[in-house]
């Protein structure tokens, strides 16, 4: 006992020391038959249970036998296909569109009707334009990457298609990047109302809308997207101001020049973009355009219709082949455009008898200012372009007058700012350059050689700021008037000398004619052709052919 009681002491204290003896421990592990028969017991009798369930399965499934069918029949049931009706593909949700209501004030322009570096113009004047125009929120837009797709004639102008011309054509990334810091002048020097120019503003508007429109620009574009729209927004401004200058004209300056170049903007514009406000702009103001041309196809300033008071005229009214030459751009435009105008075609097709009868030089070859009378260097190419625009660049006029046109200057086309052709040189180049780029394809020698020479004046000329400065104005032999305070060049008046606003009018006119020249490859397809058929009013019909530039053309 006493031994007993020592040894549950010694357990006890065990787990309080950490020092355990041998003996102990042995003590603590011994396992007795009663301990086994305790833990063996629950799983002897699980095992046993278990064994009975399976044996009485495995005899359930033996002693039952397996039913089986000594044949199969099969029945073969002929069913009517019927076709299935496609459903009506979803139309996706148009993208969200901020809208906004814009004012704009038109302030009725300084008169000074003098083309600027272009043919002397008479002085009218303007007075009943309104002072105030407010505009819709149909033109308000969110800006895209997407590539676009032009209409026909002008295919080239996306990113790929302008690609593919500069290539194919002789542009070149120099003159890309002329054309992108002209375009970046055009920017900084934008009015507030969205306007360019100060006393000609329907003509600067329009020549500088024109710029972007033919590098592809929209009002959805993401760079220039805002210089556009507000650009034709203030194009649309002055349509709504015909009928309130002469004869149905903007209020605009310029003889009637400024209304056939905004037609001409907002034409291209219409092409463009698809813009409903758009098109009804275009069609008012190209619907003036086609009830001002005189009896003769040709055109009078300010779309005057009358007979000339001119000596000699034996009552036939006036063709100025200079003001005709936008105006038939314009009507161009316009058809591309798909204008709903009445009389457009047959617009077109006495705009192409006016030039080859009414303007054709006395002897035959290249065009006059005037009817009939002696070819000039700009005319011939005025007349030449508007004829290939029109489709009748194959014409015996045509051709003979851009042969002519290569052959006035020598043997070879060149420009120089220093060595002028005419009083009027940027003016000239404008239409030369247009000329021979579709006469000749944007191919062969001449086009080659014409090419290197206006590329690389134009590139050397160009300022630091990106603006061109017009040859009279930059290097001409220059005299100051004094008794008159007017600069002139040759006994005529310099335009853009000696005030502000005809300074800035000047930078404007001679930048954007310089841009549209280095467009030249991409703006006007000269694959593209407009099949000529008889007027409307003898059953015939104008028909337009695709370019053959592998150019997508929807």
């Amino acid at each position: 006992m006493q031994g007993n009681e020592q040894h549950t002491e010694r357990q006890k204290d065990s787990r309080l020391s950490p020092y355990t003896t041998q003996e102990e421990l042995l003590c603590s592990q011994a396992i007795t038959a009663q301990d086994v028969l305790d833990h063996l017991t629950g799983p002897v009798i699980s095992i046993i249970l278990h064994v009975i369930i399976f044996m009485l399965l495995v005899t359930f499934f033996v002693e039952t036998p397996i039913h089986q069918k000594d044949q199969i029949t099969i029945e073969v049931t002929e069913v009517d296909i019927k076709e299935l009706v496609k459903p009506a593909e979803l139309q996706s949700l148009p993208e969200e569109v901020v809208e906004e209501t814009v004012d704009i004030k038109v302030e009725t322009p300084t008169i000074n009707t003098a083309i600027v570096d272009g043919p002397v113009a008479e002085t009218v004047g303007v007075t009943d334009a309104p002072s105030d125009v407010k505009m819709p929120d149909l033109l308000s837009v969110k800006p895209s990457s997407s590539a676009l797709k032009m209409p026909g004639i002008m295919a080239a102008r996306g990113g790929k298609g302008r690609a593919g011309a500069l290539k194919k054509y002789g542009g070149s990334s120099e003159t890309e990047r002329s054309v992108s810091r002209g375009l970046k002048w055009l920017v900084e020097h934008q009015n507030e109302d969205g306007s360019w120019g100060i006393s000609q503003q329907g003509a600067m508007t329009g020549l500088a809308v024109l710029c972007f429109l033919a590098h592809g620009e929209t009002p959805s574009s993401p760079e220039y997207g805002k210089t556009v729209l507000n650009g034709i927004k203030r194009l649309i401004a002055f349509a709504d101001t015909c009928n309130s200058g002469v004869r149905g004209l903007i209020s605009s300056p310029g003889n009637g020049y400024g209304h056939a170049i905004v037609a001409y903007a907002l034409s291209e514009a219409s092409a463009l973009t698809r813009i409903p406000q758009v098109e009804a702009a275009m069609n008012k103001i190209i619907d003036t355009i086609v009830k001002g041309q005189n009896s003769l196809g040709s055109y009078d300033y300010w779309l005057y219709t009358g007979p000339s008071k001119e000596a000699g005229s034996d009552g036939q009214p006036r063709c100025d082949l200079s003001i005709a030459g936008w105006n038939y751009q314009a009507l161009k435009a316009a058809f591309a455009a798909g204008a709903k105008v009445e009389g457009l075609e047959s617009a077109i097709e006495k705009g192409i008898k006016a030039i080859t009868e009414i303007h054709g030089a006395s002897n035959g070859i290249g065009f006059s200012y005037g009817p009939r009378g002696k070819a000039t260097h700009s005319m011939t190419a005025v007349g030449t372009l508007c004829l290939q625009l029109f489709g009748a660049g194959n014409s015996d006029a045509a051709k003979k007058a851009l042969k002519y046109l290569e052959s006035i200057r020598g043997t070879e086309l060149t420009m120089d700012w220093r060595d002028l052709p005419s009083l009027s040189p940027l003016y000239l180049w404008y239409y030369q350059t247009q000329a021979i780029f579709q006469g000749h394809a944007g191919s062969g020698p001449v086009w080659k050689s014409w090419n290197t020479s206006f590329t690389k004046c134009l590139l050397k000329e160009q300022e630091s700021d990106g603006h061109w400065e017009t040859p009279t104005v930059k290097y001409a032999d220059k005299k100051l008037d004094p008794k008159t305070g007017k600069i002139t060049y040759q006994g005529l008046e310099i335009i853009g000398a000696t005030t502000e606003g005809e300074n800035m009018d000047m930078k404007v006119y001679s930048t954007t004619l310089c841009i549209l020249m280095l467009e030249v490859y991409y703006r006007y397809l000269p694959t593209y052709k407009i099949e000529r058929g008889a007027a409307p009013e003898t059953g015939g019909d104008f028909k337009k052919k695709d370019d053959a530039l592998e150019i997508k053309i929807d």
